[in-house]
């Protein structure tokens, strides 16, 4: 579990966040929403270690915290930026050998399956790699080291459905083994595997709730995406269907289906 109490941050004496308090169970995937600037970014790095507050406390789990930087990977919103290996395979490897890890070719072989590429691509160069192709190995990268934490900020971005549809199937085969704090307004493609749901507005934390629990409209009214689902659900009961506000196409048609 990571936690987060009062913690506020500013660049240059202008207020990013201010005394937000969420807790992050070890076991779930947290969606955090917010409008554009709002300090999600900001929150992710705090939470990498890559940002010190300026006030409160990030308390981590127990145990050594040299060895945070392996338990907590991050997944910049333009990682493919950081390449600097002259082969896949080596930008895949560097993570593990920095950290001494064994059984490095078996590592790579499991991350290339987990996020769904081919072995063909490890020897040649990773900025010769299509963009999404980009952004499933620098998520692979991160990957090897088996870390305990996943923070993922915008892992989506300008990627089609394809490569979409990769990332999201990634995250659903880590649901429940490790903790995924992802910033996203895709939220389609990751809606359904998440556990908890928390709103940043104007620096502080609106909400934290399950996504059963989730006001929509109070998403929606600070300029945030809400769920496709969502908005069909509220067509059809403006339309005399009876039907739950659900978050996800998969719940919606059970609902619908009952």
């Amino acid at each position: 579990m990571i936690i987060l109490k009062n913690v506020s941050f500013d660049y240059e004496s202008s207020p990013v966040l201010k005394n937000c308090s969420i807790t992050f169970p070890s076991n779930e995937v947290h969606l955090i929403l917010g409008p554009t600037g709002v300090g999600k970014t900001t929150l992710a790095l705090i939470l990498a270690r890559l940002l010190k507050p300026k006030s409160g406390r990030v308390i981590f789990p127990r145990g050594n915290i040299e060895n945070l930087c392996r338990e907590i990977g991050f997944l910049f919103q333009f990682p493919e930026d950081l390449f600097f290996n002259d082969t896949v395979y080596e930008e895949l490897a560097y993570g593990a050998k920095k950290h001494n890890l064994k059984e490095i070719d078996e590592r790579v072989s499991r991350v290339l399956k987990l996020v769904g590429l081919e072995k063909e691509i490890l020897s040649g160069s990773p900025f010769d790699l299509s963009f999404g192709e980009k952004r499933l190995v620098a998520l692979a990268s991160i990957l090897i080291c088996d870390p305990s934490w996943l923070i993922l900020d915008e892992p989506f971005c300008d990627l089609d459905w394809q490569l979409r549809e990769k990332i999201a199937k990634t995250i659903e085969k880590l649901k429940g083994k490790v903790g995924i704090i992802i910033i996203t307004h895709n939220l389609d493609d990751i809606i359904e595997y998440v556990d908890r749901v928390s709103l940043l507005v104007d620096g502080r934390v609106a909400f934290t709730s399950l996504p059963e629990e989730v006001e929509w409209d109070e998403v929606m009214k600070v300029g945030c995406d809400i769920p496709r689902a969502v908005l069909i659900a509220k067509k059809l009961r403006e339309n005399g269907i009876d039907v739950s506000l659900e978050w996800s196409i998969p719940r919606l048609v059970k609902a619908l289906k009952e």
